[in-house]
């Protein structure tokens, strides 16, 4: 019985990683065709820009094959996969291409690409996440696992307001990432918007607080706690190497992005040792 379900379970992740790859090419073609005259393959004329595409396929194979492995294929399924992470993959290339348009004309250094590139990859989850529990609430049938599906319906206001605060947080490192030296945004204008955002988030903040029970109190206390310890030892042993001459000094958004990245894992650490993933 073991056997024949970890035998399923590779071939669920064999296919799904081959649809993984297949939607990612296609994806990238269509927006390289309408972002760009030249053909598709003068993409692949710069090292690095070829260098970049071919992890995205691999990161993208492993993330569709990894987490629907154990997800069954069926035209429903492949179905729901083309709907629901279609969009939020378009939406990620798109982020991406223009990021790395500014980035080629040497507008952007290390600090203000990775700040951006990752709150590229925030902004994605928060999108598929929306759409997902979106799905929920109409006909769509988007959502594989029926249990899955009606924790959404009975959460979803507080699952809502969780992404929208995640995408909220990748958008002010996008906005951060661009308004540094020779950025494209002006200091006044990157400020401006930044207080928004960080409005939006204390607004967001208190109201999944409100709507929070126990559980997500003691998860949010949890991860709380290791988020400290990871910037302590991260950050802290960082900022020692630099002390000492073996690395650069960390940027001022080297901090923020380190703070923002660390902050997502504590929490999905946290989620996973209550093996609340596997729901």
């Amino acid at each position: 019985m073991a056997t024949d379900r970890s035998t399923s379970q590779w071939r669920n992740f064999a296919v799904w990683s081959a649809a993984g790859a297949l939607f990612y090419v296609l994806a990238v073609w269509g927006v390289f065709s309408l972002v760009s005259d030249d053909s598709v393959s003068a993409m692949f004329r710069s090292k690095e820009v070829a260098a970049l595409v071919g992890l995205g396929l691999l990161f993208s194979m492993a993330c569709v094959g990894f987490s629907s492995r154990k997800r069954p294929v069926s035209l429903r399924t492949l179905r729901n996969f083309l709907i629901r992470d279609g969009a939020a993959v378009v939406v990620c290339l798109l982020v991406m291409w223009g990021l790395g348009t500014v980035a080629g004309a040497g507008t952007l250094g290390a600090s203000e690409w990775v700040a951006a590139v990752t709150g590229a990859v925030l902004l994605f989850f928060a999108i598929l996440g929306i759409l997902v529990t979106a799905s929920a609430h109409t006909g769509a049938d988007l959502i594989d696992d029926p249990m899955a599906g009606n924790d959404l319906r009975e959460r979803g206001r507080l699952i809502i307001f969780s992404f929208v605060w995640m995408a909220a947080c990748g958008l002010l490192l996008i906005l951060l990432g661009l308004a540094g030296p020779g950025g494209v945004l002006s200091p006044v204008a990157a400020l401006a918007g930044a207080l928004v955002l960080i409005a939006v988030l204390v607004a967001l903040g208190i109201a999944v607080w409100r709507l929070n029970d126990e559980l997500d109190r003691t998860l949010s206390h949890e991860a709380g706690n290791l988020a400290f310890y990871l910037v302590l030892a991260l950050g802290g042993g960082w900022a020692m190497l630099a002390q000492l001459g073996f690395a650069a000094a960390p940027a001022p958004l080297d901090w923020l992005t380190l703070f923002t990245v660390l902050m997502f894992v504590a929490s999905f650490v946290a989620v996973g040792r209550r093996r609340l993933l596997a729901r």
